[in-house]
Order: structure tokens, then C-alpha cells, then sequence
């Protein structure tokens, strides 16, 4: 009898979550909600779509878990780093841990869990939930409208900044609905907490999927403006949202990707210029094609930085260095007015040389920051500020060398391992012959080359978009049989 009616109540079970996994894909715009943010005590990383991946967590996990639900192997590596960092953790109680204005140092363990507990969620839920082609092509859908969500919010943003220097009261309420912060005035925000997480979420999602998609004449939706898809105006409009962040780390991410496209048409264009021409000395036109490729992106990248020196003032001494000051280097990124970043990483760099092991435990590097800090920090106004009035631990804010300071070179190398693990699934689907793979594999591909800039800026497990892009080439990996075709294009 029981057992009756749990079967009737199976299909409503199942459409629920499935509602649950829809919003959450729609909510990634959202990275800093202020209702969720209360529940964390912070006004920073709390994405919206983490209430949803913790009401999954509690709502379908234990009930596809006792059904003896099963996850893609791509998922072992990712366990193995995580308890790898929950161990770092453990170890970092058992050494002496610098006071730091009396931060407590459970608080901090706490938050380090939280962080990676919900990254890990992300990613956990994101390669099960979607666990067929059509779910895959839906969650793609719901990508899609998100993703024209953040280009009209942002569009509507930067004109009104440009027309009127300024935003309206209602724009600024609006805003507050769905950020902790302020909207910045001649950049486009979105949803996110700044305009450089906007980027972060467009290089590492959405604009690596229409870019995916337009590459393999790919759409998850059926209809189409003229002979364009859905996904090939998003990605022109996404672009221009891009460029509006002026995140210039975003915008460098995102012209590796169009870097690396240019390398592969190269060497077909060199190689079909062989075959053309007949040329034996295979090695000469390889030379001169890839020297002559080179000078052009050299040209682009200097005239893409003569743009940014004239619309941000932020880049106006880019071309202006000088090596006779003392710590040329640091003084030039201070210039460009990210050198407080570049101490921050210096400082984890540093932290990394007297821990390299297994580095001082996730959540704690802010405590080692006072002794580890490089002499030129004391120079810059936003280190004073923060060492000396702010009572939070400062961050690294980059991935890359939070992972060394905090894991150690063990930690380090095990997520480079499961970096690597994903790079081969996203190029196994990449040449398989149905077209949804082959976009999820690109989109995948694109991703990994992003994200090896993008860390550079930030530093944090719970923020949703790498472990959501990474979660869905391991569930297209899974669940997508490679002799499915897909006919709809």
C-alpha cells in the first residue's frame, strides 16, 4: 500500500526537482543575493542559485543516493581534491596559526568548509541532474534565456550611464533586489556583485556555450531569426557585454578562446595551402604562416589596448614603463591600478615557499598575511586601508596561487589532475559525431582556456560557473550515448 503510493507520487517527485534544477541554472546570473548573503553572513559570494543547490542537496540527493543513483567517473578526481583541502584544514590546527585582530579561527574553518562544500554540490548535482540529451538541451534553453536576461539588464545599464552619467533611483532599487553592491557607473554589472564577476560568469558559462554552438551549428531551441540561431545573437550581443564590463581580465580570457580559434584556422589554412600549391617545403610555410599570424595578433592586441587607454581611465599608462624605479614590475601594475592584486598574489606566492606540502589549510592564508606581505605592499593606499581598519582577512584573489598556499603542492596538483581529466572528456565529445555532444565538448574546451586567466582574479570555490560548465561536459559524458545522433541541429 505504502509502496503504491510513493509510486504515485514518483512523477511529482520527479518534476519537482526538476523545477528545482531549472532555477537554478536560471538564477547564475545572480552572485551576490542579498537574502542568501544574510544567511552566509557576507556581502560578497553568495549566489542565488546556491539556495537551490542546497534545497537539491537535501531534497533529491539522499532519495537518488538510496537508489543507488550513480555519477559519472569524472566525479573521483573532484572527491579526492576535496578531502584533500578538508584535510588541509585539519592539519592547519595542528601548527601554530598567527593571530590576526582576533579572528576566530573556527569562523574561518567554517566558511572554508562552506565554500567547498558548495562548490562541490555544484558540480556534484550539475553532472546527475541533467542525465539525458533532452534534459541536457532544456538546461541549455533556460542557459539561453538567463543569458538575454544579463544582455537586456546590462545593455539597459551602460546606455543610461552613457546618456544620463548617471542611473535612475528605480534602476538602483532594482539592482538592490538582486546585489549586495552598487552599480558602477560607465560599466555594465548585471546581476553580479561587480562588473568583473560579470565577465567571470559570461567567459566561463554563457558566452563559451553560444560560442560552442554557433562553431557546430548547434541550437537548443528550434526556431530561428532569419538564418541566424538564438545562440548566434547572443553571442554578438554577449560580446558587446563583455567588452561594456571593461574587465580587463575578462576581456583577456576571452581573447585567448579567439587566440586559440585563429591557431587551429591557421594550421588548416596552412595546411590546405600545401595541398593547393603542392608545396614540399612543408616546414618554410608553416614558419612564415604562423610568423605572419603572429605580427597580426600583435597589431590586434595593440590596437585593442590603444581602445581600452582611451575609454578606461585605468589604462591610460599602459604603454608607459620604465625599469629605472625600484620593483619596475610591481610599479607598473600599480599603474594600472591592479597592483594591490599583484601583492596579493606575490603574498600567497610566498606563504606557498614556507608550506609548499600540503600549504596552511583552506580559509586561513588572511592569518599569514601581515608577516608575508612584500615590502612594496606597504606602499599602496588599499593595503593600509584594509591591514589597518578592516577587520576581515585579506585574500589572495587568485585561484591559482590560493590553491598552492592553502593546499600545498599536493592540493595543487590534484586539481590540476581533475582539470585535466576534464579536458580529455571535453575533447572525447568534441569528436563524436552528434552535434549536442560535440557543443558540449567545445563549450568545454573553451571553458578550460578561459579559466586559466579568469582564477587569476578570483579566488573562490562557491562561486557556481566553472563547477556548473565542468558538471555538464561530465554529464553529456555519462549520458549521452556516442552513437546518439541529433538530427534537430
Amino acid at each position: 500500500m505504502i509502496r503504491q503510493k510513493l509510486q504515485k507520487l514518483e512523477p511529482l517527485w520527479q518534476k519537482s526537482v526538476w523545477f528545482l534544477w531549472l532555477c537554478l541554472v536560471a538564477a547564475l546570473p545572480v552572485t551576490s543575493f542579498p537574502l542568501f548573503a544574510k544567511v552566509l553572513h557576507t556581502s560578497s559570494v553568495a549566489p542565488a542559485s546556491g539556495i537551490f543547490v542546497l534545497l537539491l542537496a537535501f531534497i533529491w540527493l539522499p532519495v537518488y543516493l538510496i537508489k543507488n543513483g550513480r555519477f559519472p567517473f569524472q566525479l573521483k578526481p573532484a572527491i579526492l581534491f576535496f578531502m584533500f583541502a578538508l584535510l588541509t584544514m585539519g592539519l592547519g590546527f595542528l601548527r601554530y596559526i598567527p593571530d590576526y585582530k582576533n579572528a576566530s579561527m573556527i569562523k574561518a574553518a567554517l566558511e572554508g568548509v562552506a565554500t567547498l562544500g558548495l562548490g562541490g554540490l555544484f558540480y556534484l548535482v550539475t553532472t546527475a541532474m541533467p542525465n539525458s540529451a533532452d534534459k541536457i538541451r532544456q538546461t541549455l534553453r533556460i542557459v539561453n534565456w538567463g543569458g538575454l536576461v544579463i544582455i537586456s539588464w546590462s545593455l539597459i545599464q551602460i546606455a543610461v550611464s552613457f546618456v544620463y552619467h548617471d542611473y535612475t533611483d528605480a534602476m538602483r532599487s532594482f539592482q538592490h533586489l538582486f546585489s549586495t553592491t552598487v552599480l558602477f557607473d560607465g560599466r555594465a554589472t548585471g546581476f553580479a556583485s561587480e562588473p568583473s564577476w560579470l565577465a567571470h560568469q559570461l567567459n566561463l558559462v554563457y558566452l563559451m556555450y553560444w560560442m560552442a554552438a554557433t562553431k557546430n551549428k548547434f541550437s537548443a531551441h528550434r526556431f530561428r531569426i532569419w538564418k541566424f540561431t538564438f545562440e548566434n545573437l547572443l553571442l554578438t550581443a554577449g560580446f558587446v557585454v563583455l567588452f561594456v564590463t571593461l574587465s580587463r581580465g575578462g576581456l583577456v580570457a576571452f581573447m585567448l578562446v579567439l587566440a586559440f580559434l585563429f591557431l587551429l584556422a591557421n594550421i588548416r589554412f596552412a595546411k590546405w595551402l600545401i595541398k593547393k600549391w603542392n608545396v614540399r617545403k612543408t616546414v618554410l610555410v608553416g614558419v612564415f604562416t604562423g610568423l605572419g599570424m603572429f605580427i597580426l595578433y600583435l597589431g590586434i592586441l595593440a590596437g585593442g589596448l590603444f581602445v581600452l587607454s582611451k575609454l578606461d581611465p585605468r589604462m591610460e599608462k599602459v604603454f608607459q614603463f620604465s625599469s629605472a624605479v625600484e620593483n619596475p614590475l610591481l610599479k607598473y601594475a600599480d599603474n594600472l591600478q591592479f597592483g594591490e592584486r599583484v601583492i596579493y598574489w606575490q603574498t600567497g606566492w610566498n606563504i606557498f615557499n614556507d608550506y609548499p606540502v600540503a600549504g596552511v589549510g583552506v580559509g586561513f592564508s588572511g592569518y599569514y598575511f601581515p608577516q608575508y606581505l612584500p615590502d612594496f605592499a606597504w606602499q599602496l593606499p588599499e593595503v593600509n586601508k584594509l591591514t589597518g581598519w578592516s577587520s576581515g582577512l585579506l585574500n589572495i584573489k587568485n585561484l591559482w596561487t590560493r590553491l598552492l598556499a592553502e593546499t600545498g603542492i599536493i592540493g595543487f596538483s590534484m586539481f590540476v589532475v581533475f582539470l585535466v581529466v576534464m579536458a580529455y572528456s571535453a575533447k572525447d565529445l568534441s569528436n563524436r559525431k552528434d552535434q549536442l555532444s560535440k557543443t558540449i565538448g567545445w563549450m568545454g574546451i573553451f571553458m578550460l582556456i578561459t579559466f586559466i586567466l579568469e582564477e587569476f582574479s578570483v579566488d573562490s570555490f562557491a562561486l557556481p560557473y566553472y563547477w556548473f560548465t565542468l558538471g555538464l561536459v561530465a554529464a553529456a559524458s555519462r549520458w549521452i550515448k556516442p552513437t546518439d545522433l541529433d538530427s534537430n541541429g
